[in-house]
């Protein structure tokens, strides 16, 4: 029997060596003070040297002799859990480091698992990705979908996280038919990016795409600039009339922005026009019918307007037909650093400058909260470009803000963008809470100890919470 469970053990041992030494990704191991265990064949290829000369050193003794900078490991024994990094190796390559940490039962720090992936390869890469997999899913669809695909405009949506390419994929279906969508989201999510991406893919892209802020037109013309008037229907008019947006868009898509700044008069109206296809203009007698697809977005909570008497309950669920969620920047950190590279393309073309970022200014704006989302981050890069002294954009370029923000992981902070209910406050911290807590542990149990609730009730705010877990 001791023959036979040495004999599992050696084989066991052999087929994890064998898996450690093929990965493609590097895997470097070190015990809870820093003296390497480990590096497979795919560390040597970053450093330039054998495992031999890197096992048994300290990663501090290493990233002192430019071996790879800056260092992780401090990070990680100080914080103890999971950290992510990039780095430059010493033989020039740029790499995403991830290390996690793996606890005693006291707490205490066994040893690190530090994984590293080539990021300039997957820089050069992610556009022929990208292009592939767009390819492979629209591959049946007319020629001229292929067509415009290929020529596709700057505002496509970037999405590299798992949850915004789940939204992206649901929008190229939405678009197909013409259900009422109500994209929801804070502001500067990219709220407008994704309903003009609905719209582009739609059978409608060669139709009128028109877009109102219901927040940025005084109350009084609102109704005007949506149905239109007839001649002389009130004082100031013009003699000919007005077509409306409504009327503007027939054939395409009305993107209704700010659909909760909406006055309540004008709901009616506007729940008419969706029920009936026809509208109205002001001071006209006969219905005029049109066929439009209506878009609308906010970043307010309908369902407690709703509730509060602000909003019509018909119009609100006649228009979240289709409902899209956009999740704030700081919640998909993965999209971050494709979104600082899609920019700085974006500007250094508009500008004619070629500006790019150090490697602590791109740790430091990786790691920022970004409570402004993508339009505080396009907005930072557009500034950047235009005062930048020197191509390269250093940690001294950002703002003050963003500098002295901590390092790492994202800040565990609240953000209250309005005045809400504790009870809506409490409700939105502890969506937060779970979605994260699920996000890093995968188990119900988990989260449930990680939140100090238990089992049952944890799996119940998951199941509410968090959709397709």
């Amino acid at each position: 029997m001791e023959i036979c469970e040495l004999t599992l053990y050696k084989n066991l041992n052999h087929e994890l060596e064998t898996i450690i030494n093929t990965c493609f990704d590097e895997i470097f191991v070190t015990d809870g003070i820093g003296t390497v265990l480990k590096v497979n064949p795919a560390g040597e290829a970053f450093y330039g040297m054998k495992a031999a000369e890197i096992v048994g050193k300290n990663t501090e003794e290493l990233a002192s002799k430019g071996l790879f900078s800056p260092s992780l490991f401090p990070i990680v024994k100080e914080r103890k859990e999971r950290v992510s990094m990039i780095q430059r190796t010493r033989t020039g390559q740029t790499i995403h480091c991830i290390g996690n940490p793996s606890l005693d039962t006291e707490g205490n720090i066994e040893f690190i698992v530090f994984t590293s992936r080539d990021l300039t390869e997957i820089r050069q890469l992610r556009n022929k990705i990208e292009r592939t997999e767009h390819l492979l899913e629209s591959f049946q669809e007319e020629l001229e979908e292929l067509r415009r695909f290929h020529n596709r405009d700057e505002e496509d949506f970037i999405s590299f996280s798992p949850d915004m390419r789940k939204i992206v994929k649901m929008a190229d279906k939405i678009a197909k038919v013409d259900s009422t969508v109500l994209v929801t989201g804070k502001s500067g999510v990219g709220k407008g990016v994704i309903v003009s991406h609905i719209h582009k893919k739609s059978k409608r892209r060669k139709q009128p795409f028109i877009h109102i802020n219901c927040g940025a037109i005084p109350e009084p013309l609102i109704e005007s600039e949506l149905f239109g008037y007839e001649p002389g229907a009130f004082t100031g008019a013009k003699k000919e009339g007005k077509k409306g947006l409504f009327e503007a868009a027939n054939g395409g898509t009305l993107f209704l922005d700010e659909i909760g700044e909406m006055p309540l008069n004008l709901q009616v109206k506007l729940l008419k026009a969706l029920q009936e296809n026809e509208i109205q203009r002001i001071g006209g007698t006969r219905p005029i019918p049109v066929d439009t697809r209506i878009i609308a977005a906010t970043n307010k909570d309908l369902e407690t307007m709703v509730e509060n008497g602000t909003f019509r309950e018909d119009l609100f669920y006649r228009l979240n037909v289709i409902p899209i969620y956009i999740p704030p920047l700081n919640t998909r950190p993965e999209d971050i650093s494709y979104l600082m590279d899609h920019f700085l393309e974006k500007f250094n073309k508009k500008y004619g400058t070629s500006a790019y970022l150090s490697l602590k200014a791109e740790n430091k704006l990786i790691n920022y909260s970004w409570p402004g989302n993508v339009r505080e981050l396009e907005n930072l890069m557009e500034r950047l470009v235009v005062i930048a002294d020197r191509d390269e954009i250093q940690l001294t370029d950002l703002p003050q803000k963003i500098v002295s923000s901590p390092n790492g992981q994202k800040q565990y902070t609240i953000q209250i963008n309005e005045i809400c209910t504790l009870k809506q406050a409490h409700e939105e911290l502890e969506e937060q809470l779970i979605i994260k807590a699920y996000k890093k542990y995968r188990s119900s149990y988990k989260v449930g100890k990680a939140l100090g609730i238990n089992q049952s009730t944890a799996y119940r705010k998951i199941q509410k919470y968090i959709k397709d877990q």
